[in-house]
């Protein structure tokens, strides 16, 4: 992939960020930071960089695709009252049937959905 000053703006911003944003909040923030680039610019960007496999794409229930700098093996959860996304570390083993049935896994996503623990004390 050719550089891009435009790009590497972008993808900074989705790894300073922990609160997974979407291409509105990103291109927000990338406005504050470069007054001329286009919410276009942002989505062909988004795109490029999920491709390549230096960001991982998050479909919500929300209808909106949320973004997240950290490709490390992870998952998500997200919760249906405030739409949070947490960020969950911990061992997954494929199921042994894929591997025995001659599939290889190389990836996975992820995601769990509920109430988090600040909307379930909220509701106390």
């Amino acid at each position: 992939m050719r550089y891009s000053h435009q790009r590497e703006l972008i993808y900074n911003i989705i790894k300073g960020r922990k609160d997974h944003p979407t291409a509105d909040m990103i291109y927000q923030t990338a406005r504050e930071l470069e007054p001329t680039i286009s919410l276009g610019t942002v989505y062909r960007n988004l795109k490029l960089l999920s491709d390549e496999n230096q960001i991982i794409t998050l479909e919500t229930t929300d209808k909106r695709i949320h973004y997240d700098g950290d490709t490390s093996n992870h998952s998500h959860f997200i919760c249906s009252d405030c739409g949070k996304i947490i960020d969950l570390f911990f061992e997954f083993t494929p199921p042994v049937f894929l591997e025995e049935g001659g599939h290889k896994v190389t990836g996975e996503k992820r995601l769990y959905y509920g109430t988090c623990k600040d909307c379930v004390t909220k509701a106390l």
